[in-house]
């Protein structure tokens, strides 16, 4: 007896703008109700709207999981954002698209209306702006499901109407690079390895914009709404809004969903082969130039705001580095930040924490064997950007803690900045006077402000296990060595 066939799979994504968009999740409930869910399987992603009925349900997806269902789905029904129509299409579907409307309250202006139209006029969605219309544009996807069907190139790519996509969007974006390319320092290295405190450093010196980390912007400041590092939320924050204003029109305009979607799909370890090559072409490519435009406009916005002539992003992910150089409108240099691998070994085992998102939440913690090969492979990754041509500087935490000026007056030189005496005039031997700075993520030591010593921490040495310090010290031992560090642990 032969197994009976699998049912349609149908997917809705409306995205994770804050605006509810209650009415999809009721046209296809609605449209379930009546006769459909008894032959179709159904699952809404639902962000801040009221939950599916009838159909299964699930707030959010992450970037694998969406993935896999875009993968799976016989049907996709999505709202009008650039990305995840993109997305739809690169998984070989033509989405039916329901455009949010602000007139209802869906969204705060109207291009994702006027994005559609056009998408729609050029056959790369089927749109569908009423109930009636999307019913029918089901209907026909259930009965004729080849009609909703794109054939891929070799990589996966909907290749069909590729060049005719481009030639219909590139009118309704603005134009993806500044006239000058944006200064960026990019602070790179292991996290616990004291990065949060140098760049606090960093962030007194005139004409310097610091930023924290930017890689966690999206979801901590944007979706959360997390603390700066001025003490107001994210987005009650003065500085950040007029930023958000200056780069996107206002971050009611910015979709959480599909940035952290298109971050996920660039911006990963995995990806480091491809982000060194020197040309950079097809699917990831376009991703990647996306990406980087949304980087370049975000940076582009602090310097605007805050005045300053460079920006300072403390991300520290090895793969955002490669990502900014990937990015030909940012002109990037890199503070690569190391500590001795058993000091951020025991670091990450302790539990620390996270007071600006509430009173349980704590940082994340790893295990020594953990730290040593994120270790090993952030540090080596950042050495190989510096053999490409990306101008480095290396500094040791252990150094800078034992000579904060000697540290900085070498990185304002990297920078081009040659008056130390009245740049650092806020160092005092091995004190430091900081003000508060509008800093996403990080160490919570961002909310400190005053004064502040630099003491060496070498708690580690006394508390961490001779046993695990010689472990890591062991599994990193090759590149250890490259920083000045002994070879083995002490026994």
């Amino acid at each position: 007896m032969s197994s009976s066939a699998p049912r349609p799979f149908v997917l809705v994504a409306v995205g994770t703008d804050h605006h509810p968009f209650d009415r999809v999740v009721e046209w296809v409930d609605t449209w379930l109700e009546q006769g459909a869910a008894g032959r179709v399987d159904a699952l809404v992603q639902y962000g801040h709207s009221q939950p599916p009925a009838v159909a299964e349900g699930s707030a959010l997806l992450d970037h694998e999981d969406l993935q896999d269902a875009m993968n799976r789905a016989d049907v996709i029904v999505c709202h009008g954002g650039p990305a995840t129509i993109t997305e739809a299409r690169r998984h070989g579907k033509l989405p039916i698209c329901v455009p949010r409307d602000p007139e209802r309250g869906e969204h705060v202006d109207s291009h994702q209306q006027l994005f559609a139209r056009r998408m729609g006029t050029g056959g790369i969605v089927r749109l569908a702006e009423t109930r009636d219309a999307l019913w029918s544009a089901l209907d026909a996807a259930l009965s004729e499901p080849s009609t909703f069907r794109i054939a891929s190139s070799a990589n996966g790519v909907a290749s069909a109407s590729t060049d005719r996509f481009a030639d219909l969007v590139s009118p309704l974006l603005p134009p993806a690079e500044p006239t000058q390319r944006v200064p960026v320092l990019y602070v790179g290295g292991l996290g616990r390895s004291g990065s949060t405190l140098l760049e606090r450093a960093i962030a007194q010196v005139d004409g310097v914009a610091c930023v924290g980390e930017v890689v966690h912007l999206w979801e901590r400041g944007l979706r959360d709404n997390e603390l700066c590092g001025c003490g107001t939320p994210f987005l009650q924050c003065d500085f950040w809004s007029r930023v958000g204003a200056s780069a996107f029109g206002g971050w009611d305009t910015v979709d959480v969903g599909e940035i952290l979607a298109l971050k996920a799909s660039v911006d990963r370890t995995r990806f480091a082969h491809r982000l060194l090559s020197d040309e950079i072409n097809g699917d990831f490519g376009s991703r990647l130039r996306r990406y980087g435009d949304v980087l370049t406009r975000l940076y582009a916005a602090v310097l605007e705001v805050s005045g300053a002539s460079i920006v300072v992003d403390a991300s520290k992910h090895a793969s955002t580095a490669l990502v900014l150089r990937a990015t030909p409108a940012i002109d990037l240099r890199v503070l690569h930040v190391v500590r001795d691998s058993p000091a951020v070994a025991y670091s990450w085992t302790k539990k620390i924490p996270r007071p600006e998102a509430g009173p349980e939440e704590f940082m994340a913690t790893w295990s020594p064997t953990q730290t040593a090969m994120h270790w090993t492979s952030e540090n080596a990754l950042l050495d190989r950007l510096t053999r490409a041509g990306t101008p480095t500087q290396l500094v040791r935490y252990e150094d800078f803690a034992a000579d904060p000026r000697a540290t900085l007056t070498e990185l304002l030189a990297f920078l081009g900045r040659a008056d130390d005496t009245a740049a650092l005039s806020f160092v005092d031997g091995h004190s430091m006077h900081l003000d508060p700075s509008h800093t996403v993520a990080g160490n919570p030591m961002r909310f400190t402000s005053g004064r502040v010593d630099v003491v060496p921490d070498t708690a580690w040495a006394a508390n961490f296990p001779k046993s695990q310090q010689r472990l890591v010290a062991s599994l990193t031992g090759p590149i250890r060595r490259r920083y000045g560090y002994p070879i083995r642990a002490e026994k």
